[in-house]
């Protein structure tokens, strides 16, 4: 008995130590601005609902991306969103700045300045549920 006790007492502590040493980072806030037809940006806004970020993030993790692929020169982007990440409270947030286009064939295309990340496309099975998340707060 005292065996099984010890087992499990092990097997709880190492699931402990697992669970406590999670290495990723949290998507704390997103800053978005929409690009005006003359190129103007408009006022900043800020999303902030734990929900709503954790869906982005989501989202985004179903970006095709190519990193060392350069996109066509598609004009004047439609959003700007700029992604804080954190992963430890004494190190300074992470930043990741999305150029984000809506396509005609409603995809969407996003060029990040994160070099693992380069330039993507969501597919519209995921792209219309992350334009209504972005644009809920404009």
């Amino acid at each position: 008995m005292k065996k099984l006790f010890n087992l499990l007492f092990l097997c709880l502590l190492g699931t402990m130590l697992v669970a406590c040493s999670n290495d990723e980072n949290f998507l704390i806030r997103i800053d978005v601005q929409r690009v005006a037809s003359d190129d103007s940006l408009e006022d900043e806004d800020m999303i902030l609902d734990l929900i709503t970020l954790d869906s982005i993030k989501s989202l985004l993790e179903e970006v095709k991306w190519e990193p060392k692929e350069e996109p066509e020169d598609a004009g004047s982007e439609d959003l700007i969103a700029t992604l804080f990440y954190a992963d430890e409270k004494d190190k300074p947030d992470e930043l990741y700045l999305y150029r984000i286009w809506y396509n005609f064939d409603d995809t969407i295309t996003i060029i990040s300045n994160n070099e693992e990340e380069g330039y993507g496309k969501l597919d519209e099975e995921y792209a219309d549920k992350l334009k209504s998340l972005l644009e809920s707060e404009l």
